[in-house]
């Protein structure tokens, strides 16, 4: 009798056959690999305006307004959303509106017309129907589900964009004012580099050294004019690119501060390695994703079971339009429809499987985004300590190949070394201070980097901006 009863108690209370959705147990390391004693929330803040330049700030205000990559995930989002909507509708009954007017003439030849009967006729018609499938399996509210879970996915990877979207306009603009001020000091030391070729004319002309110190000194200046080619290509290209995720024709860009005169943050930002599950989009999108597939797998359950609908139609047909509406012109039908899959060849047994497989893959793909969320904040953090101290190196590095430099200026002029010696030192110092100019730079792409890895609140605030843009 408990066996029969279970069947109506199954309808009554409408079963829902997708497994009861967790968030994976992942196990997270307590600490990052490197050592900081840095603030919590400055990650939940508007970072970038710590480098205190207005061009900078206008420049991505202007990225999340214009942006085109921006506005294609904006517009998925609600072509997903739409989407949702779609598929939410069948959980309702659905209800429509009929009507049609047709004058028709038959041919008079025919024989199933009276006679004394005119060959042409007319019809109007006017009829709702109302039809509703009942979701005793869950099969329609998964589905539902699933829509839902994937329309919030796309809220997320938009989300990810402007994550995206500021570090890198961040990282262009920083790396546009490192090669500004890595060509301004390759012109300066190519101007000295001509005057040492100068010098070294001068000497050969006035028959103090030979010919091979003049063709050094032109080997070093062709050298150094080279690099300045190199950096004046560069530098356009470099605004193309910050163009392009302004949303912009490529054009000369606007300058704010220089790289020296940007502001470095004193603090850096680290939080737990806990949070970035709430911090980075990019995982919160995995998750719902997972969600979806873990719905899919009830509606794959559900097809193994009897589909119900109901159905019903209430009109009026009549031949005469001032006769539509009387009593005698009323149309009704009521009916249900059950369907039950018989045998389908496995198809049902593939779909269940499918749904299964791709539950699996994506609970690999969520612990795969944590571990490259893990991987990007421990690589960034290394790189904002590493940077600083590389850039410490190459200052002090520089200070002594000048010293260096003067030195071999002077014993040359005192004939105590060869102008080889004065070259060699020219060439490093050149070498040298354009790598110093780097990673002075390096320190605020690491920085910006470690943002970019750590997500957070203020990209909830921006991903408003930008869809209050026109």
């Amino acid at each position: 009798m408990k066996k029969w009863l279970l069947f109506p108690l199954c309808l009554l209370s409408a079963c829902n056959f997708a497994p009861k959705h967790s968030t994976p147990d992942m196990a997270l390391p307590s600490n990052w690999r490197v050592d900081n004693e840095g603030g919590d929330t400055l990650a939940n803040s508007n970072w970038w305006m710590l480098l205190e330049d207005e061009v900078l700030n206008e420049y991505i205000q202007t990225a999340l307004q214009n942006n085109k990559d921006l506005k294609i995930a904006i517009w998925r989002v609600s072509e997903y959303l739409a989407q949702y909507q779609v598929v939410r509708s069948s959980l309702f009954p659905q209800l429509q509106l009929n009507s049609s007017a047709v004058r028709e003439r038959f041919p008079i030849d025919l024989d199933f017309l009276p006679a004394n009967v005119s060959p042409v006729t007319s019809d109007f018609h006017l009829d709702m129907s109302l039809s509703y499938e009942f979701d005793f399996w869950g099969k329609i509210r998964n589905e539902t589900s699933a829509s839902y879970s994937q329309y919030l996915a796309q809220v997320e990877n938009r989300r990810t964009v402007v994550l995206t979207l500021v570090g890198s306009v961040a990282q262009a603009y920083v790396y546009l004012t490192q090669l500004d001020a890595q060509l301004k000091l390759a012109k300066d030391i190519m101007g000295s580099f001509k005057q040492s070729l100068e010098i070294a004319t001068y000497r050969f002309e006035g028959g103090i050294t030979s010919k091979i110190e003049v063709d050094q000194a032109l080997s070093v200046y062709e050298e150094s004019a080279a690099i300045v080619e190199k950096l004046e290509m560069q530098v356009p290209q470099q605004e193309n690119l910050l163009c392009v995720l302004l949303g912009e024709t490529p054009h000369s860009i606007k300058r704010g501060k220089t790289l020296n005169q940007l502001t470095l943050p004193g603090i850096t930002p680290t939080g737990q390695p806990q949070d970035l599950l709430t911090r980075r989009p990019d995982i919160l999108a995995a998750e719902n994703n997972l969600k979806a597939a873990n719905a899919n797998i009830g509606v794959a359950r559900a097809a193994f079971f009897p589909q119900l609908s109901f159905s019903t139609l209430f009109g009026y047909d009549s031949l005469q339009l001032r006769k539509l509406f009387a009593k005698n012109s009323q149309t009704w039908i009521i009916g249900g429809n059950l369907l039950q899959q018989v045998f389908t060849g496995g198809a049902l047994v593939g779909q269940l499987n499918m749904a299964k497989a791709e539950k699996q893959e994506l609970l690999f793909q969520y612990e795969q985004t944590i571990l490259k969320a893990l991987q990007e904040v421990n690589n960034a953090l290394i790189g904002v300590q590493q940077s600083q101290k590389v850039f410490k190196a190459n200052t002090r590095e520089v200070a002594a190949l000048k010293d260096y430099l003067a030195l071999s200026w002077e014993r040359y002029y005192e004939g105590q070394t060869q102008y080889l010696t004065v070259l060699d030192a020219e060439r490093k110092v050149l070498s040298v201070e354009l790598d110093t100019t780097a990673a002075q730079a390096d320190q605020f792409l690491e920085l910006i980097d470690l943002y970019k890895s750590l997500g957070g609140g203020w990209v909830l605030e921006e991903d408003q901006k930008a869809l209050a843009a026109p």
